[in-house]
């Protein structure tokens, strides 16, 4: 989905796009958890260590490509990809993204808690090239201990890949350094789609329909889901949908949930998950007509598939399924 800059600037007037992302253990422990395992032309491993993603690859092919993420922190992460654009003759990358748009959008949250601005020199107005960053994906929102994998196809390009939960005093962890960049040059991985005998359920959202479940997995395992986006918005909290996943144990409060997944309430989106939901990966932002798949390891229980929007549920964005 492309942002245009009128619809940003509307945002600095009355809420805020987020950019953040936190972790627990070590530096060490994150990049030892991407060492010795499988990273070929289509996999790049993605570990979240403290306030910083340590990734396989910096740089890959372009084609359909499997990240495969695993939180090695103490709080919730995800990692939306986002790619930049070629601006009055000049590639944005990431240092871009960490000089001109993090600082911001941590100004204004720090005015929307009455205190005064983290980076007093980076003011509240965003750059005119943010309104044509595209969100291509990326792993959903993960809990502590877990992993998760999302396959998306990329294009030739640079790339930012970041998150944007809180920390519970509203301070985003990219200001904390979780944000890296990722280049995808023009040689191709000849890797395609997961086969169709591969996939266990498939999965269309929409902002006229909500998260329709057109097939669910049927029993336990490692399984994957195709997420089809029939079209994309941007809803009162100024950011467009997405498919996370969460177990849901015993007790689990559907209500607080859906309060958690709108950033712009307080204790919305922050290190504070409500009691009995596990994240499990998921989809990030995608263009209308894009497709993705997420692959998680199902045990027995009950699940949810929401979005991150403002009041999922009265939106058909709050849907369950349950594995026998």
């Amino acid at each position: 989905m492309r942002r245009s800059i009128a619809a940003l600037t509307a945002v600095l007037a009355t809420a805020l796009v987020a950019v953040a992302c936190e972790s627990g253990p070590t530096d060490a422990g994150a990049s030892a958890s991407v060492q010795g395992q499988r990273a070929g032309p289509d996999v790049v491993q993605v570990a979240a260590g403290h306030h910083t993603f340590v990734t396989s690859h910096e740089e890959i092919g372009a084609g359909w490509t499997t990240f495969r993420f695993r939180n090695r922190s103490d709080a919730p992460h995800f990692m939306i990809i986002e790619k930049m654009p070629v601006w009055e003759g000049e590639q944005k990358t990431v240092e871009d993204s960490r000089s001109e748009v993090v600082p911001v959008f941590q100004n204004i949250m720090d005015s929307f808690r009455d205190e005064g601005p983290t980076f007093p020199e980076a003011g509240f107005e965003l750059p005119a090239w943010y309104g044509e960053v595209t969100f291509v994906g990326g792993p959903g929102l993960t809990s502590p201990g877990e992993t998760a994998e999302t396959r998306t196809y990329l294009e030739p390009g640079t790339y930012v890949i970041e998150c944007y939960v809180k920390t519970e005093d509203g301070t985003f962890h990219s200001t904390e350094g979780m944000i890296e960049g990722l280049v995808v040059n023009g040689a191709s991985n000849a890797s395609g789609e997961p086969p169709r005998g591969r996939v266990d359920g498939r999965v269309t959202v929409s902002s006229t329909g909500g998260i329709t479940v057109e097939s669910a997995p049927r029993r336990p395992g490692n399984r994957t889901l195709e997420v089809a986006f029939e079209d994309q918005t941007a809803y009162s909290h100024f950011l467009g949908h997405d498919v996370h996943l969460a177990r849901l144990d015993e007790g689990a409060d559907r209500e607080a949930l859906g309060a958690w997944m709108n950033w712009a309430v307080p204790g919305g989106l922050t290190d504070d998950v409500p009691e009995g939901v596990t994240f499990l990966g998921g989809v990030q932002d995608m263009p209308a007509g894009e497709s993705a798949y997420m692959t998680a390891d199902l045990a027995p229980g009950r699940y949810a598939l929401v979005a991150e929007v403002p009041d999922p549920a009265d939106k058909g964005m709050m849907v369950e399924f349950t594995i026998p």
